[in-house]
């Protein structure tokens, strides 16, 4: 069973760049709802499509200072200070440690493979995550990133599997189902808030639901 990280596993330290955003006098309402707002516009306005993420990512980090009534440039300076000591994406989503835990009880491998910076392993430590873990990939370690399915070959071979032994997990259609079906994977996808806006006949509203559906 692989997973993807951010916004399956983990979301950002939302406390963490509110703390940065109030340095510079924005007291921001409803960060959290900001961020998971912002998250589902992966599938559509910054899908693939949208082209290199360097290019795009800051102006969807713009879009949670939108939601959360913060100007663009000021939520973009307050991502970096937070960011830069420590990959902001280190919360634990709600049942993350049980869903894992209980899937490594009935013998089932568990990764990640997720697109990041090269920080995630680190994050996923912080969010006390990464010790269940028998591979974590990192796109930012290997250069290749979803939705190129390639990514998914990396733990594979690490942990001796095949595709059609395999399930994904992600909290996108655009970059983690298409990717994982692509490479042969079994996806599913998590939708924690119901906000997703694109279809996808296997999906969960929560880890707990998701860890029913795979012992079952």
């Amino acid at each position: 069973m692989l997973f993807d990280a951010g916004g399956t596993l983990v979301q950002v330290h939302t406390e963490r760049l509110a703390e940065a955003l109030r340095k510079r006098g924005h007291d921001p309402h409803d960060l959290d709802d900001a961020f998971w707002k912002t998250l589902v516009l992966l599938d559509h306005e910054f899908a693939p499509e949208a082209g290199v993420w360097e290019d795009w990512f800051p102006r969807w980090i713009g879009r949670i200072g939108a939601h959360g009534g913060v100007p663009e440039d000021v939520m973009l300076d307050a991502w970096r200070e937070a960011d830069d000591p420590l990959f902001l994406w280190d919360r634990p989503i709600a049942g993350a440690a049980e869903c894992l835990t209980a899937l490594r009880a009935h013998g089932v491998a568990v990764g990640v493979v997720s697109n990041a910076d090269g920080r995630v392993e680190a994050a996923l430590e912080r969010a006390g995550l990464a010790h269940l873990f028998d591979v974590i990939v990192d796109s930012g370690i290997v250069g290749v990133a979803k939705p190129d399915p390639a990514i998914f070959g990396f733990a594979l071979r690490a942990l001796g599997l095949s595709p059609a032994e395999t399930w994904y997990l992600g909290d996108t259609v655009a970059y983690d189902a298409v990717a994982a079906e692509a490479a042969g994977l079994t996806a599913w996808v998590v939708d924690h808030r119901g906000l997703h806006t694109v279809e996808y006949p296997r999906r969960v509203s929560s880890l707990g639901e998701f860890t029913e559906r795979v012992l079952r």
